[in-house]
């Protein structure tokens, strides 16, 4: 076996590994993916909070790319500190979906799981899609079925505060999880992460930027 037949081959027991672990956390927890992540995130006409809201990075100097990842950064942070338990997943997503302002994103999405079965993970996880302007949140009941977007900001798709059912959590090969909507895949590229893992150190950063983000 060669090289590169060889990292193909650890590559596909990574993967096939971290879907296991992904499908685990399913069956036992509620779970979601949110984003921060937008097209424009300095368009805000179909936002629900004040664009000049301190937790959302708008600085005209950065790229796109740029304050999308540090708006990430923040939610990641703010979920940690809530008690969740996070890892970061690819994909893509249409923005304005159904609409002619439609366009496919790119973004670094995050898998959320409720490790304490809080009451309250869904209502912060719909906050927090508001705050931070998507489109829609996805939400992930225990044991993946009956999932839906729930929508975030006033976009046509799927309306704010609007439902649309996604039907089961369907586990594809390569550690892609496949959504009805237009069939975007989703892989984790990294282990769950929860605030009690984390260092001194990295825990007083977490918690500086979340109390930034939900005061």
């Amino acid at each position: 076996m060669d090289l590169n037949e060889l990292k193909k081959v650890v590559h596909q027991v990574i993967q096939e590994s971290s879907l296991s672990r992904i499908r685990q956390h399913v069956e036992q927890h509620d779970c979601a993916i949110i984003t921060a992540f937008r097209n424009n995130p300095s368009e805000h006409d179909s936002c629900v909070h004040d664009d000049k809201a301190p937790s959302i990075h708008q600085d005209q100097n950065l790229k796109p790319i740029n304050i999308n990842k540090l708006n990430n950064r923040d939610l990641k942070a703010t979920l940690l500190k809530l008690g969740y338990g996070v890892t970061a997943v690819d994909g893509t997503f249409v923005e304005n979906f159904s609409t002619p302002k439609a366009v496919e994103v790119k973004e670094d999405s995050l898998f959320v799981v409720n490790l304490t079965d809080n009451p309250l993970f869904y209502n912060q996880i719909k906050n927090l899609g508001k705050k931070y302007c998507q489109d829609s949140v996805l939400i992930v009941p225990q044991g993946g079925k009956d999932n839906k977007l729930y929508g975030t900001n006033k976009s046509e798709f799927p309306g704010l505060e609007q439902e649309e059912p996604l039907g089961n959590f369907v586990y594809g090969k390569s550690a892609e999880i496949m959504t009805k909507v237009n069939n975007r895949p989703i892989s984790t590229n990294e282990g769950l992460q929860s605030y009690e893992k984390l260092s001194r150190l990295e825990k007083m950063a977490v918690s500086a930027i979340a109390q930034k983000v939900l005061k």
